[in-house]
């Protein structure tokens, strides 16, 4: 081969390698980044895990510096300082044990004796398809990154992540959900429960159902005449008492409707066609939550289950019965694995760090440093679903 067409081919080869295990003799094999513990870490499974590491940086930066403007025009987050070192050092480091996890984590799936089924094996490989091939044409005016590719597939190729090491990462962690069941799930060695599980959903959620009564007049100015106020917040507690007294919440909420109706003829035509069951009103309250106000959240969480209360908060009084969101199986079926995640995630991990606390890391000193050079695009890639579904939720609303 001549000395030119070789370096023509070793170019191409630096190109593809992270897609491709392919090395031509005389080039270096870049398709991968490490080692751990004799295992072969791809470019493209540690690419994605840069992403990751650099949401945790960025994210413990902030915790660190809740003052930092990292909006500021020409702020760089590598030239700051995370976790007691340089933020491209923190951002490696998070990524090698990322690595390390995987490694550890498909070691333990199948030492426990773990596997999934037919159908499970179906259903993630479905997953991992649809988020593949999912369409990213259109959302380029919102996602700037995206702007040239059809699919998420195509913009993970051209950060070096080939659908195997996307496949790869997704496989692991449903892996990893398996053995968490295995130990903390229901029937696990280590289960927790329903009696932890509970007491956390109730500790933060709140099932309530709630309305308000402005205090404003008609031109938004706040109402000052003491008589009126007076009468706004009888009408609230001849609710409260309703509730209390065992009428449902759609009878007063009927009621209420009906009030705001008067001397409105078409509103009165339209509250005759809607009819409502009590579960219409259910909404589900995190105790970090800052709406309707932070002022809202707290006195909801002060009011006993079962009862019904009213409160003065911003510009309404509001009506508010709150119940006890674990008589609910639903409910407590759809943050199961957010409590359980919350009392036993943590543990999990030190498992996992126990597992690759000796593991050995050698470096491919031929690759790219990926960690510097990818983060940022795998951290877009990774958050695109999310960002998608945001938007489309936006676009639903407002139509735009």
């Amino acid at each position: 081969m001549s000395i030119k067409k070789k370096i023509i081919s070793c170019a191409l080869a630096l190109a593809l390698a992270v897609t491709s295990a392919v090395t031509l003799s005389g080039c270096a094999d870049v398709s991968y980044a490490m080692t751990v513990d004799g295992e072969t870490i791809p470019a493209g499974v540690y690419i994605l895990y840069s992403g990751y590491a650099l949401n945790d940086a960025q994210t413990l930066l902030s915790e660190e510096q809740p003052d930092l403007d990292t909006t500021a025009e020409g702020f760089d987050y590598y030239a700051q300082t995370v976790g007691g070192m340089s933020f491209g050092d923190y951002v490696k480091q998070e990524t090698i044990n990322y690595c390390k996890k995987y490694v550890a984590i498909n070691r333990m799936f199948d030492e426990l004796g773990i596997s999934f089924d037919a159908a499970e094996q179906e259903n993630i490989n479905d997953s991992i398809n649809s988020q593949w091939d999912l369409s990213v044409s259109g959302w380029s005016s919102y996602l700037s990154y995206l702007k040239g590719f059809s699919t998420l597939g195509d913009y993970y190729q051209s950060i070096g992540v080939g659908k195997s090491s996307y496949k790869e990462v997704m496989l692991n962690s449903s892996k990893s959900s398996e053995i968490f069941d295995y130990y903390y799930g229901e029937g696990g060695v280590e289960e927790v429960s329903r009696q932890e599980i509970e007491q956390y959903i109730r500790e933060n959620y709140a099932l309530a159902r709630y309305f308000s009564i402005s205090l404003k007049d008609d031109d938004g100015e706040l109402i000052e005449d003491e008589a009126e106020l007076k009468k706004l917040e009888e009408l609230a507690n001849g609710y409260v008492e309703k509730l209390n007294g065992g009428t449902s919440y759609s009878e007063v909420y009927e009621e209420y409707e009906h009030y705001l109706s008067e001397g409105d003829e078409e509103s009165k035509e339209e509250e005759e066609e809607h009819e409502h069951e009590d579960s219409d009103f259910d909404r589900i309250i995190n105790v970090d939550s800052t709406s309707p106000s932070e002022e809202f959240v707290e006195a909801l969480f002060k009011q006993e289950t079962g009862t019904a209360a009213v409160f003065k908060a911003d510009t309404y009084y509001y009506v508010v019965q709150r119940l006890d969101i674990t008589e609910n199986e639903k409910y407590v079926e759809d943050y199961r694995n957010t409590a359980l995640d919350a009392l036993k995630g943590d543990e999990l991990d030190g498992v996992f760090e126990a597992k690759y606390a000796d593991y050995s890391v050698t470096e491919n000193t031929s690759a790219p440093d990926y960690a510097r050079e990818q983060a940022l695009n795998a951290r877009q890639g990774l958050g695109s679903i999310s960002a998608i579904q945001y938007y489309s939720y936006l676009q639903s609303l407002y139509g735009f």
